[in-house]
């Protein structure tokens, strides 16, 4: 197995760095299909109009789609990519995703695909590994890792927000040796249970997150889009499908 990286060549155009992969001795790519795959990879990461630019022309954002490119156009059967889309905008970076994920179910071939961005996890892969310092701690399906997380640091690693953690005394009815209870805020039931207080409404649009003081804890959860709650008020919560977590941070199942 061969692993090639595909960084810049600042003296040579945009057309000149998207075709230099293939022009390799032992690829013997034609000319007119050199042609067509810089074309389609170009319109794909949005630089088709930069293609006779030099390197040192283009911003940062622009440099970066095209050392994507530069992996893109030789269709290999593994591609190993570290933070591919992390230099740029949202939007963009919302557009290579589908196109990423496009281009790799066309294909056939694997991508290993390094990420600090949860988003990317669980709408690009089919399965997620997650690594703490080195070691890997869990490996599965996106969904699986986030509904069934081993650890506390597993547990972290995926959600929007994150997972509240707090002591597992807060509520009553947790198992024998636990020492953390975490809940996603999908599992906070409202409208029933204890007290808590709201601190700050944050409207999303098609997402309202309630943020709370619940005995001296804070607490991140959602509801309603057009809820009526506002900074002062006080709401009922309660757990749902809750996880316990032990001292070490290992779960308790």
């Amino acid at each position: 197995m061969v692993f090639q990286q595909y960084s810049l060549y600042p003296h040579l155009t945009v057309r000149q760095n998207l075709e230099f992969p293939l022009k390799s001795p032992l690829l013997r790519t034609p000319k007119d299909e050199i042609e067509r795959k810089v074309r389609d990879v170009a319109e794909v990461l949005r630089i088709d109009h930069k293609l006779d630019n030099k390197a040192t022309a283009l911003s940062g954002g622009e440099m970066q789609r095209v050392s994507i490119g530069r992996a893109l156009v030789r269709n290999p059967s593994i591609y190993l990519m570290d933070e591919p889309l992390s230099s740029l905008d949202a939007k963009l970076r919302a557009e290579l995703r589908i196109e990423l994920k496009r281009i790799q179910a066309q294909s056939g071939a694997t991508l290993l695909y390094v990420t600090h961005d949860q988003v990317e996890a669980m709408t690009m892969a089919t399965h997620v590994g997650v690594l703490d310092h080195g070691r890997l701690v869990q490996f599965g399906p996106p969904r699986e890792v986030y509904e069934n997380p081993v650890s506390i640091y597993a547990a972290t690693r995926l959600g929007q927000p994150r997972i509240n953690l707090l002591p597992a005394s807060v509520f009553a009815g947790a198992p024998e040796g636990a020492r953390t209870i975490g809940l996603r805020p999908e599992h906070i039931v409202q409208g029933e249970g204890e007290e808590g207080s709201v601190v700050r409404v944050e409207r999303l649009g098609d997402q309202t997150r309630l943020h709370l003081d619940f005995k001296q804890h804070q607490i991140i959860t959602v509801t309603d889009p057009h809820t009526p709650l506002k900074a002062g008020d006080m709401v009922q919560i309660r757990p749902r499908n809750a996880y316990y977590f032990d001292a070490a941070g290992a779960r308790i199942v």
